[in-house]
């Protein structure tokens, strides 16, 4: 208990947490923006934004900001048709909210997998190192996975990050993080988008079998 108090009495509010929480999905404690004691518990247990396309929460005594961008918040390539037989969409579990649905992507059967997102700097805490993983599973029976995926980050100063993944080494059947890159949010680049891909488009090879949960910004530990 004197731990969590302590952190709850650190004078210094979350970094822009009110203009983030304007895009709650459900209300919150009667006025907690003006009351950070009510408002700590949920900030630390997370907070659904976009209709359940973001989630928001803070860790660590600095309180720092974090997110998960879910899928439906991701540019995939051939899946926004309902009809298409290349992606499927369903419900699953938040594995940090046993009580919430999120909404997952499935490759069915791809040849060309590209997943694009962005995000605006100015959320993330100012002065602090982090990092960008895709959330993702595979289930058996997967395949076309033999030429590695790409995984691409690029910074407001047009920094770039590059790196592959075997995506075959990856453990079956289970929820796996795989880093994009890391970055320090600093004065340099306070402002503007970083935008994060995982693509895979010469290799030629039809593939099957990977759920895209989404991807996670936050500090790096």
């Amino acid at each position: 208990m004197g731990t969590i108090l302590s952190i709850f009495s650190k004078p210094n509010p979350p970094h822009n947490y009110e203009a983030i929480l304007k895009h709650a999905d459900s209300l919150l404690p009667p006025d907690a923006t003006s009351s950070l004691d009510k408002l700590y518990p949920e900030l630390f247990d997370g907070v659904f934004l976009k209709h359940k396309k973001q989630k928001y929460w803070i860790e660590g005594k600095a309180k720092k900001n974090c997110f998960m961008l879910y899928a439906r918040d991701l540019t995939i390539s051939f899946a926004e048709s309902q009809t298409n037989n290349n992606w499927s969409w369903f419900s699953d579990l938040d594995q940090t909210s046993s009580d919430a649905r999120i909404e997952v992507a499935k490759v069915e059967w791809v040849a060309w997998l590209e997943v694009v997102g962005n995000f605006e700097m100015e959320n993330l805490t100012p002065n602090s190192s982090y990092e960008v993983v895709f959330v993702v599973k595979l289930v058996d029976p997967a395949q076309g996975w033999k030429v590695p995926v790409n995984f691409k980050l690029v910074l407001p100063t047009e920094e770039t990050k590059e790196r592959q993944e075997n995506m075959n080494l990856l453990g079956r059947n289970r929820w796996v993080e795989i880093l994009v890159g890391e970055f320090r949010t600093s004065p340099e680049y306070n402002s503007g988008k970083i935008e994060f891909s995982m693509y895979e488009v010469k290799g030629g090879l039809w593939k099957s079998g990977l759920i895209l949960k989404g991807v996670a910004i936050r500090p790096k530990n």
